[in-house]
């Protein structure tokens, strides 16, 4: 028989069931099912029921489609500090929650139902929308935990449960009861497309290309300072520039820039034509040019105060006057430093008019079409009006210009079309009543944000905010819990009542308010008008915004007692960084006006998920990423590894070449638990060897591994999980696979089986594969429980789960003296050293393998420590001939390799003296036992 083939069945083989393909995409679903079968959550919070609490609260996903890759890093990325902070010690109740009303949802249903909002039965429709939400929320929380989260998820919180529906008035109620809740018709986001009002979250800008025109205003009636000159301002025009011709029937007024000046000033053309203008003096030049004008001659100087009181006629209006007025938002930098003023079109534009009492005209319906106040226009949407508004005044000879302007502009987020400023009688939150802007800015001083700038973000965002539009014209939401007068329209706001309505729909849900009478729900409250003392009313139809919906989630799954063991407030929130102007707005908002401080401690903001190149996804580009697609193909641990590895402060990258190049990672530190348990596996635990008993390389390993606990643990603890995958993949790819695991494989394999060195250094792997198991689990769940699985059968009662584990923490007394860690740089120093002398004799193939190498090394004083123990060396550098030449230089090293010139052991493989019939001495003592 072959001496190499009958030596080798004397080898210590590897013995393990964890095996070397992952087969993660077949193996994954059967530990969910294991999860679900053995009620995993019940056991975790059993565990930690009487430690700390750690509240974490979920910010909750629309329930109207399957969950992207953006919605399924949100949610491992709480699974990672869920499982961290649970195996660390403390208790960390985790209720996962839907939002379920809302328009995204309710678009999609009335696709479905092929039809539109005014055609169909409102009752019917709910009770449709609520199937169609409750649907996607088992279809998503499905998805969720295939991505390996784990939590309550027979017990999540939803939108549209009566329960929380209650919440939802009650706070409505709260707020009304303490004067932060006002009607009025002022100008809000409103897109004609989804026919609703809209919050400023869910507002999206982006380019649009519009007509802009400079149009005169013909001056009828001039201010007292002018009086003098009016002959002279005979036939002037003041000149205006926009970019919404159709906001021009709206106009009331032309606002100036108070302290900057104003020219009249005559343009000349090359037809001899001329133009007489009022403009501002420093874009004087800049309109000669737009216009196309030759030359210009200023006849009249004036400050923009000046222009105060000043009449216009409306140029598409001709029994409408446009007053003179001044503003503060007048830029003198473009157009003709005048503003056109309509205020049922816009914020700045509104609050003038308050300002000088100007009439808020909105002659737009709610889907975009102009009402009988244009009867030119009747019925035609504004932006097919635009070009015909155009069309009109270019005829008339008032349009000096037209231009074509590409600029940032408002979208609808839901739709994407171009939305428009409306004026409507909408409900309002104030958000300057009881000085609430000032508290909420106090407020956000009280948070941590990480990162840090995220606390800059979100206080520009509520210093700048309007009030909050809460209403919404469409059909699934809950309805704003006010009647009207049906004698004097006066609205009924009564806690009293409110309160009932909340207690009605807590026990029979929000439908109820459609499908019975207001004398019903009216029923017992003794309500009577304020104004006129009339008891005969009409219900609200509008609903509220699906913000405040999730906004008030403080109250209605913190603060309730609905759901087990949460409080208010909430230790973390965690979303996306555009919920800055979402939901932590709109949490904060209602928290702070009700109960007087933040429903958060801590916010931690993510990036969004992008391509490879860094573009944001679309399906016109067709660069979409599915997460089901990167789970069947990799895995999900390989998709959870990617979200660890990425530093999320900023947007990440994904594509198919990245998964792949993590799954090569992730392959290595599979490979190296695989190791580590294939040589443990015939271990006997109760022959553990001590510390203080082990082999000085094994005692090296532990003291390095307590510095990657101590490394992980601060990671995991600031949620920079990319610092804590990077530590252990390093630990694992390059200490162990490249130099311990690499340097025991002779003591393993070919040692005595019950040997001291091999004691020690199975003792150790035991402690080490313990340890790497549970710190990569929050990241590799599947692979963690599995490696588990596998270590638990080697130790006395044990939990079968990973995650019913201690999280592990560094031990002092595996930590090395200071010097012999020294030592140990120095000698991992002299190794790569060792190491490319041997790499470039196989380049020039002298050997095949380093084990048929010998080394010459020469050193100085600097190094006598790393030599003075032979077997150390050997140990460390693997069995290597060690011929030493003393030098006096104190850093002198140099090391020399050639062909051995020893015979090599059938057994061991290794090239040195003392070969005798095919073994060397130490493969020959253990054959002959």
């Amino acid at each position: 028989m072959d001496k190499k083939k009958e030596y080798s069945k004397t080898v210590n083989l590897p013995k393990t069931d964890f095996q070397m393909k992952a087969d993660l995409a077949y193996k994954e679903p059967v530990f969910i099912e294991e999860w679900d079968r053995e009620r995993l959550y019940v056991k975790i919070c059993e565990k930690n029921k009487d430690k700390e609490k750690f509240i974490f609260h979920d910010g909750p996903p629309y329930a109207n489609a399957n969950i992207h890759i953006g919605t399924g890093l949100n949610k491992v990325l709480k699974d990672f500090i869920i499982k961290y902070r649970s195996m660390s010690g403390n208790y960390v109740p985790f209720t996962p929650g839907w939002d379920c009303h809302g328009l995204p949802i309710e678009q999609l249903v009335l696709k479905e139902m092929k039809t539109d909002k005014s055609k169909v039965d409102r009752v019917v429709f709910r009770k449709q929308a609520a199937d169609f939400a409750s649907k996607f929320v088992e279809i998503q929380k499905s998805e969720f935990k295939r991505l390996g989260v784990i939590a309550d998820w027979d017990h999540p919180y939803l939108t549209l449960d009566p329960k929380y529906e209650m919440f939802i008035v009650k706070v409505f109620g709260d707020l009304v009861e303490k004067g932060f809740i006002y009607r009025k018709k002022k100008p809000v986001y409103w897109c004609p497309t989804c026919e609703t009002a809209m919050a400023d979250a869910e507002v999206e800008y982006s380019d649009y290309s519009s007509d802009s025109i400079f149009v005169k205003f013909q001056i009828i009636l001039l201010p007292e300072p002018f009086k003098t000159k009016e002959i002279l301002l005979k036939d002037f025009s003041v000149l205006i520039w926009t970019t919404t011709p159709w906001t021009l029937p709206a106009n009331v007024a032309l606002a100036f820039n108070k302290e900057s000046e104003y020219a009249a000033a005559v343009y000349k053309f090359e037809d001899s034509r001329e133009e007489k203008l009022i403009v501002a003096k420093a874009l004087a030049e800049n309109v000669k040019d737009k216009i196309k004008a030759v030359s210009f001659e200023i006849v009249w100087e004036a400050k923009g105060i000046d222009f105060v009181s000043l009449k216009c006629r409306n140029p598409l209006v001709e029994d409408r006057q446009s007053q003179g007025i001044v503003a503060g938002f007048v830029s003198i930098e473009d157009g003709t430093g005048i503003v056109h003023i309509a205020p049922g079109h816009g914020q700045e534009d509104y609050q003038a008019g308050l300002e000088y009492g100007l009439e808020i005209i909105s002659p737009v319906n709610d889907k975009g079409l102009y009402t009988k106040e244009v009867p030119e226009f009747e019925n035609i949407h504004i932006y097919k009006a635009n070009p015909l508004i155009i069309g009109k005044l270019d005829r008339e000879g008032k349009i000096l210009a037209k231009l074509r302007l590409t600029h940032s502009y408002p979208h609808c987020w839901r739709c994407g079309n171009p939305i428009i400023f409306r004026a409507t009688p909408q409900w309002f939150l104030s958000v300057e009543h009881n000085d609430l802007r000032k508290k909420l800015l106090e407020a956000v001083k009280t948070v941590r944000w990480i990162p840090e700038y995220g606390e800059n973000r979100i206080t520009a965002m509520l210093e700048g905010r309007p009030d909050w539009c809460l209403s919404r014209q469409r059909l699934w939401g809950v309805p704003i819990p006010v009647f009207y007068c049906k004698e004097c329209g006066e609205p009924l706001l009564d806690s009293k009542v409110i309160d009932k309505i909340s207690a009605l729909f807590g026990e029979k849900g929000s439908d109820l308010w459609f499908e019975v009478s207001e004398k019903e729900l009216l029923k017992g409250t003794g309500a009577k008008c304020l104004s006129c003392n009339s008891a005969s009313f009409k219900k609200e139809e509008d609903i509220l915004d699906v913000w405040f919906d999730s906004g008030v989630s403080y109250e209605a799954v913190l603060s309730s007692g609905n759901y087990k063991d949460l409080e208010y407030p909430a230790d973390l929130y965690i979303e996306g960084s555009d919920q800055h102007r979402g939901w932590f707005q709109t949490s904060m908002i209602p928290s702070v006006a009700v109960k007087g401080k933040s429903p958060y401690k801590n916010v931690l903001t993510h990036g969004f998920v992008v391509d490879g190149q860094g573009k944001k996804m679309s399906k016109s580009i067709g660069n979409i990423v599915s997460s089901d697609n990167l789970i069947n193909k990799y895995g999900a641990d390989v998709v959870r590894l990617w979200i660890a590895s990425s530093d999320y402060k900023e947007d990440i990258r994904i594509s198919d070449e990245i998964i792949r190049g993590l799954s090569d990672t992730y392959r290595k530190i599979r490979n190296t638990i695989r190791f580590l348990l294939g040589n443990i596996g015939d271990f006997d635990l109760k022959k553990a060897l001590p510390f203080k008993d082990m082999q000085e390389t094994d005692k090296y390993a532990l003291s390095r591994l307590q510095q990657l606990i101590s490394i992980s643990l601060a990671a995991y603890e600031s949620y920079e999980f990319h610092k804590a995958a990077a530590a252990i993949g390093n630990f694992c790819t390059v200490f162990l696979s490249g130099f311990y695991l690499d340097v025991l494989k002779d003591v393993l394999y070919c040692d005595k089986k019950d040997g001291i060195e091999r004691k020690s250094a199975q003792s150790a792997m035991l402690k080490i594969c313990s340890v790497i198991i549970r710190l990569i689990s929050p990241i590799l769940s599947f692979t963690a429980e599995e490696a588990w699985r596998e270590l638990a059968k080697l130790l006395y009662d044990v939990p079968q789960s990973v995650f019913l584990l201690d999280f592990p923490v560094t031990d002092s007394k595996y930590v090395l003296h200071a010097e012999t860690l020294e030592k140990w740089e120095k000698i991992l120093y002299v190794r790569k050293e060792a190491l490319a002398a041997y790499e470039r004799l196989r380049q020039n193939k002298v050997i095949g393998s380093n084990l048929e190498a010998s080394l010459n090394i020469r050193y100085g004083q600097k190094y006598n420590e790393v030599f003075k123990d032979l077997k150390l060396v050997n140990l460390t550098l693997g069995s290597w001939d060690v011929k030493c030449n003393f030098s006096d230089k104190e850093d002198d090293l140099l090391i020399e390799a050639a062909k051995s010139e020893y015979e090599k052991c059938a057994r061991c493989w290794r090239h040195i003296d003392g070969i005798k019939d095919g073994l060397c001495p130490r493969c020959r003592e253990v054959i002959d036992k």
